[in-house]
């Protein structure tokens, strides 16, 4: 395996702070410190374009570099401090390590394929993790970690354990957590009115309706008194009409008898 080298300067330890870092930025350099592995810190100026350029290959940060300079030393980069507007590099962090024992560091995951359940059944897919603590010897370190999910179907779950790591590599979990899920597509539901709402509308409707009820019985009792009035006026005038009828057979029963009385009477006389 090569492994790229990049330059360094020494730096007194009594150089640092905002001041001497500015004066350093200005000339095209950056402050860096050195540490780890039981070796003695160090005080270090690197070019940040050279340590750019190294750091684009397939590694990234996981690229084993070699120190050129106050001492040749083999290590990774730790961590960078950037100007959170610019993004102008500041200062860099390097740790040392021992190419012959594995060491731990993050990998990326790559994830590979498209699950069925997206493809097929409009499912969604929730990534939980996107990078995996491992440990492997520096030479070993890859530059990420396929997980294929193009089979992965709704409601498939996949854990760290379940990922396959390359040759020399170990994953470092204490929890088997998620790395990638397919879940079902959201159902958009039309929300119903609620009960009250329709408890309120039905009894105005049914207020209405009696209303409505209500009024027409009250416009059609007038008509039906007056049709009954009518009806009892009939009536007592056929009551007349009877009366009138009765008195009139009794003044003719009446008139009946009473006439062969009056002839018999003077028959008897001429006789």
């Amino acid at each position: 395996m090569d492994i790229p080298v990049l330059k360094v300067e020494s730096r007194p330890e009594n150089m640092s702070g905002k001041g001497p870092s500015r004066r350093y930025r200005m000339r095209g350099l950056v402050p860096a410190n050195c540490y780890g592995h039981k070796k003695q810190s160090l005080s270090l100026t690197v070019d940040p374009e050279a340590l750019s350029l190294i750091l684009r290959g397939p590694l990234g940060l996981n690229t084993l570099i070699r120190l050129d300079g106050a001492e040749d030393r083999t290590v990774f980069v730790q961590e960078m401090q950037r100007d959170p507007v610019s993004r102008e590099l500041l200062h860099v962090d390097f740790l040392n390590v021992d190419p012959t024992k594995p060491i731990q560091r993050e990998v990326p995951i790559q994830f590979e394929g498209k699950p069925e359940g997206v493809r097929l059944e409009g499912g969604l897919v929730q990534i939980a993790r996107r990078s995996i603590l491992v440990e492997a010897r520096p030479a070993e370190l890859p530059p990420h970690i396929s997980v294929d999910i193009d089979a992965m179907k709704i409601g498939d779950v996949m854990h760290v354990a379940d990922v396959k790591m390359p040759a020399g590599v170990k994953a470092l979990f204490e929890t088997n957590f998620t790395i990638i899920a397919v879940l079902a597509p959201a159902i958009e539901e039309v929300a119903a009115p609620a009960e009250g709402e329709e408890g309120a509308e039905g009894v105005e409707g049914a207020e209405g309706a009696e209303g409505a009820e209500g009024a027409e019985g009250a416009e059609g009792k007038p008509g039906e008194a007056k049709a009954g009035e009518a009806k009892a006026g009939d009536a007592k005038a056929g009551d007349a009409k009877g009366g009138a009828a009765k008195g009139g057979a009794a003044k003719g029963a009446a008139a009946a008898k009473g006439a062969p009385a009056k002839g018999g009477d003077k028959k008897g006389d001429k006789k």
